[in-house]
């Protein structure tokens, strides 16, 4: 793979404090942001019997929420590659409006002000990935997948930390008051990410227009190798929410865990993850994609499975920890076997196919596994997550989809 680590055609110079700077921030936003993401699904449970809702309408709150992030994804790859030069305001500006929507959450007072909610909060974290992802992929392009599993790590930390500070404050205060006061961290470090990059030597601009940037996406969409990574991320997504959305679930209403110890659980399903991702992406720099990604995603869809097998205690907590090895770190291996099926100029609007793409099973997954859950129990949502991953395993296996030497970038 060829090294455009120094200068580019299409970016300033940048030099090695500065990359480094870049690397930190973007890691430490993303876990900021996974923060307010995870604080979303262990307070789930207490939006549910606040509202009255049923799994189906939770489920269906979920599907709202992930087409509104898919479709957003849209403008947020145009905006990442049009507006380059606008970083530090990019990703300064998706933390604070994911603070701001947070907010708005906390005042639902029915199902559809939720949906609305949460819906606007999602499309505000859509907006940090293509901007942050394409700037490592760009600035750490002979080690990609090293780079982008990094920031992942971050989004890891945020997972793991963000259950367990959400589920002590729930014993403190209500659900409300939580997504309420969430507005001064959004503040505070939003405006801290546009301080730190603002400095930073950034991509020229692409220019493109509205109709050359879906002129571009025409284009990327007839590479064949890339629409098979595209419908990997879809079965990855697609179980990974319906698990996200109904593991909580499953333990207040199925084992009546308490929220603290849901939170335990579900940071549990992260402390892997930290471990893992950066050895996952070093691993494929080195090993190729492929046989890291098709036996990573069979283990996770089994995991799955026995989930709803294991009984509460150390055996389900085993679990969840070999199950979150997984669980995040896979995404960033994703989009890092994008990013090498696309020159540089094209690689925000990349991520947000990735991400886009995870729409056409993640949105709808959920509101499957709802009806499922009330109609067979939580078991039966998790089995539906588990089919939909071995698929993308097995055809992630059977394909030919890495790029050949010519076609690296």
């Amino acid at each position: 793979m060829q090294d455009r680590e120094n200068v580019t055609p299409d970016t300033e110079a940048i030099t090695k404090g500065q990359r480094l700077t870049l690397l930190i921030v973007a890691v430490a936003g993303h876990a900021l942001k996974h923060m307010f993401n995870a604080a979303f699904f262990i307070l789930l449970p207490q939006i549910k019997d606040s509202l009255g809702l049923s799994n189906t309408q939770i489920g269906t709150l979920s599907t709202f929420r992930g087409l509104a992030g898919g479709f957003a994804n849209i403008p947020a790859g145009f905006i990442g590659d049009r507006f380059a030069r606008r970083r530090a305001e990019i990703l300064g500006g998706s933390i604070i409006l994911v603070s701001v929507f947070a907010v708005a959450l906390g005042f639902a007072t029915n199902f559809w002000t939720a949906v609305i909610a949460a819906s606007l909060f999602s499309v505000a974290i859509t907006f940090w990935h293509p901007s942050a992802i394409s700037s490592l992929s760009r600035e750490f392009a002979s080690r990609r997948g090293f780079a982008i599993s990094l920031h992942g790590t971050g989004g890891s930390m945020g997972e793991t930390l963000g259950p367990i500070l959400v589920g002590s404050l729930l014993g403190l205060v209500t659900w409300r008051v939580v997504l309420q006061g969430s507005v001064i961290p959004g503040l505070v470090f939003g405006i801290a990410i546009w301080a730190f990059l603002r400095s930073i030597p950034t991509a020229q601009s692409s220019g493109a227009s509205i109709s050359g940037y879906f002129g571009s996406v025409s284009t990327l969409l007839r590479n064949r190798k890339l629409l098979l990574v595209l419908i990997f991320a879809a079965g990855f997504a697609g179980g990974q929410s319906t698990i996200l959305t109904f593991l909580p679930i499953y333990l207040n209403d199925d084992l009546g865990a308490s929220s603290v110890t849901t939170g335990l659980y579900l940071s549990l399903a992260q402390v892997g993850g930290i471990v893992s991702q950066p050895l996952i992406g070093f691993a494929s720099d080195r090993l190729g994609r492929k046989l890291i990604l098709a036996p990573s995603l069979a283990f996770l869809g089994l995991s799955f499975i026995v989930l709803g097998i294991v009984p509460s205690g150390w055996m389900f907590g085993l679990v969840v920890l070999g199950m979150g090895a997984f669980l995040f770190p896979l995404m960033s291996i994703l989009l890092a076997s994008a990013m090498d099926l696309v020159v540089v100029g094209a690689q925000a609007t990349t991520v947000s196919l990735v991400f886009g793409s995870a729409v056409i099973v993640s949105a709808f997954a959920p509101a499957l596994g709802g009806v499922l859950a009330d109609s067979a129990g939580t078991e039966a949502a998790f089995m539906l997550a588990a089919g939909i991953v071995l698929s993308v395993a097995l055809l992630s296996a059977v394909t030919r989809w890495q790029p050949v030497a010519s076609d690296s970038h």
